[in-house]
């Protein structure tokens, strides 16, 4: 039997010393630990692929945790843990409210910080970030960001693997417009649906043998689109 792959955690912190520690203690948890010492550094690291789960310090120079926690929620919907120094309240509310499925002040045990990460995985289901459809033919790897179709495999923008994402959460079930708006394009003034459909249409050309006559990313016209796991006929 083919052993279940381990998440992948990306731990953010400026404490070299601390950084060690965790990421030591989280794999022998059973993480694939990646690590980065400021927020540029992790969102280059997401540039490379997404984890399931992110660990972030919220006082870090430069870029601080807010703000790191800000630009990965624009790349992709995955679950932070915020980790802080700083117990006000007033911080930890706007944490959690805007970015965070939970808040460890330090010092922390790192078993306890091991079984939060172990329950926010647990409840999030909908960080799905691969599919299989049409009998292994098309895949779509959105840790990687890529599309492989047959034996061509093409890169999907951060903005198409947002798309995907929402879609692959609600596979086999119509998205409406207005909530890939919302979950896709909620800090851009002005957005509208024409963001969609020009994304759909990029989307098509790689997910599909016919853009023009898809078979998989379906318009369900007046409401929204679907991501179908059967092929529809054209």
């Amino acid at each position: 039997m083919v052993p279940a792959p381990r998440p992948a955690i990306l731990l953010v912190d400026d404490d070299s010393t601390l950084l060690a520690v965790l990421a030591r203690h989280m794999a022998r948890e059973g993480f694939e630990v990646r690590t980065a010492s400021s927020g540029a550094a992790a969102l280059s690291a997401l540039e490379g692929a997404w984890p399931a789960l992110l660990v972030v310090d919220l006082m870090m120079p430069g870029m601080d945790g807010f703000e790191l926690c800000r630009r990965v929620k624009r790349i992709a919907d995955l679950p932070i843990i915020v980790l802080s120094a700083v117990d006000a309240g007033e911080a930890k509310v706007q944490a959690l409210e805007l970015y965070a499925e939970d808040y460890v002040t330090k010092p922390f045990n790192p078993d306890e910080l091991a079984a939060r990460i172990h329950r926010v995985l647990r409840r999030t289901p909908g960080a799905r970030t691969s599919v299989t459809l049409d009998g292994g033919n098309l895949e779509i790897d959105l840790a990687l960001r890529r599309v492989r179709r047959g034996s061509t495999t093409e890169a999907l923008t951060p903005i198409e693997a947002r798309v995907l994402q929402v879609l692959i959460a609600s596979l086999d079930r119509t998205v409406p417009t207005e909530t890939l708006l919302e979950r896709v394009w909620s800090e851009s003034d002005g957005a509208d649906p024409s963001y969609v459909w020009v994304t759909v249409r990029r989307l098509r050309r790689k997910l599909e043998d016919d853009p023009d006559h898809p078979q998989f990313l379906l318009t369900e016209r007046g409401v929204g689109y679907r991501l179908t796991s059967t092929p529809q006929a054209s």
